[in-house]
């Protein structure tokens, strides 16, 4: 069975993932800015691939090393959701995709990367696979607003936000079901985040309130359709 482990903040761990993430999303926006248009659909379709491959690789071994379990391993966090939503938006280009990643998927990688809680096990792939889903959350939306120009709908905070607790109550209700904790609905993760304040269920309250102040925030700073 896999054990969570908390990658310390500040340590020479944390830094190194931190750092190595901003740097090669900054380097792939940089590279591919200036592309033709047929160069960066071909590129979404083999980071999309890409991204399922890792995805599956993870899941493959963690079955052959006999740590796969209910518990740890179904796609229901926030950010096995939103990495799913990042791999068909970039085959589908769907609109309100791209504002799931934008304005709820890049808050939370960013949380996580700050607050990283390895729930997959901490061996060399589980860290390597860790920080490739949450980079590839910040990447996805940055490159989708910075290459390929996308804007966001007028008022489409809401209606991510709405989305997301259509989500929430989906993911409550299986965890009862399957006595599971995903998206730390029933208790709290291990890792010491600040953003987690107060006993159950007063804390997914507070978690809410404080991911709708990203969602609108991030949504009054970026561009717009018109």
């Amino acid at each position: 069975m896999s054990v969570h482990e908390i990658i310390e903040p500040l340590s020479p761990l944390w830094w190194k993932g931190i750092v190595t993430c901003f740097i090669v999303i900054s380097i792939i926006i940089l590279l591919l800015k200036n592309k033709s248009i047929e160069f960066k659909e071909k590129t979404n379709t083999y980071f999309a691939y890409l991204a399922i491959l890792v995805y599956l690789t993870t899941n493959i071994y963690t079955i052959l090393i006999g740590d796969w379990t209910v518990q740890d391993f179904l796609p229901l966090h926030l950010c096995n959701i939103s990495y799913f939503i990042c791999i068909l938006v970039l085959l589908n280009k769907k609109k309100w995709m791209y504002e799931w990643t934008l304005l709820l998927a890049l808050p939370s990688a960013l949380n996580a990367l700050i607050t990283p809680e390895l729930i997959w096990g901490s061996s060399k792939w589980h860290v390597f696979e860790y920080y490739f889903m949450h980079g590839s959350l910040i990447l996805v939306p940055l490159y989708l607003m910075f290459v390929m120009n996308y804007k966001l709908r007028i008022l489409s905070w809401w209606k991510t936000f709405l989305r997301a607790q259509i989500v929430v109550v989906i993911v409550f209700s299986l965890n009862l079901i399957l006595g599971t904790n995903y998206m730390f609905l029933l208790s709290k993760p291990s890792v010491n985040n600040p953003l987690i304040l107060g006993d159950w269920p007063f804390y997914i309250l507070f978690v809410q309130l404080i991911g709708l102040l990203h969602i609108v925030v991030i949504y009054k700073l970026s561009p717009k359709h018109i």
